[in-house]
């Protein structure tokens, strides 16, 4: 990992973005984040996003969009995504109706990712815990989506905090999915039995070994992310610092 393949996802600045999007582009560029993830603008919109973040010098490194909305609303969508600069297309979560059918949702994932990719833009698929839990069948939904998509038009953003809640082996889902993985978000998880997340390094998840693991996997980008921070601004730059210095080390 290299410290320009270290970005934020915003969710988890939503508090602030939502009031100021485009300063707090600033103070993450100020924190030395190469990059962002977006998920939606907050109190902004697309094009002036984009021409803060070519200002600062920061990209673009995947944005979290709804399933219907990039179904429904493709052509808008699209044109937000060029707008700042980004190929790369995630979606977050599936609403509880869509869970009990993984091989459906595999099959609209895919049809999806043939629109995007035929437009420049790849398509990633983002977990939560409720993916490994067990279906009736025996097979997960993660197994269900996993299987039935096309690893070529279908890419992965593994989240470590939740496969880890989910009682998923964080580097055994990464070395399983090898060549797939496009991008890990990070959070640790805080001590305890609670399913708290806390900024990486300030918690119990193993980095030095899970780091080398998402690169061996093919993760191109490292996103810091926490749903739900005690410090939003403060949590973001303990956890570029942590970060920072592991990769140098």
């Amino acid at each position: 990992m290299r410290p320009d393949q270290i970005a934020v996802q915003l969710y988890t600045l939503r508090a602030e973005t939502a009031n100021d999007m485009l300063g707090t582009l600033r103070k993450v560029a100020t924190m030395g984040y190469a990059a962002v993830e977006l998920a939606g603008f907050g109190n902004s919109d697309a094009q002036a996003v984009g021409a803060t973040l070519r200002k600062l010098g920061v990209r673009a490194c995947a944005a979290h969009i709804a399933l219907d909305r990039l179904e429904g609303s493709f052509d808008e969508a699209l044109a937000d995504l060029r707008a700042i600069g980004c190929d790369q297309a995630v979606v977050p979560f599936l609403p509880t109706e869509l869970r009990a059918d993984g091989v459906a949702v595999a099959a609209r994932l895919n049809a999806l990712a043939a629109r995007l990719q035929a437009e420049g833009v790849r398509l990633a698929y983002h977990n939560h815990d409720f993916e490994f839990a067990p279906q009736q069948g025996g097979a997960t939904l993660w197994e269900q989506l996993t299987a039935n998509t096309d690893p070529a038009l279908v890419g992965l953003e593994i989240d470590l905090f939740w496969a880890d809640v989910a009682g998923v082996s964080p580097a055994e889902l990464l070395g399983r999915h090898a060549g797939r993985v496009a991008m890990v978000h990070l959070k640790d998880r805080a001590p305890g039995v609670e399913r708290r997340d806390a900024p990486v390094g300030a918690g119990v998840l193993p980095w030095a070994e899970l780091i080398p693991r998402a690169e061996a996997a093919g993760a191109r980008w490292f996103i810091v992310e926490q749903d739900h921070p005690q410090s939003p601004l403060a949590d973001v730059a303990q956890s570029i610092g942590y970060l920072r210095g592991l990769a140098a080390a």
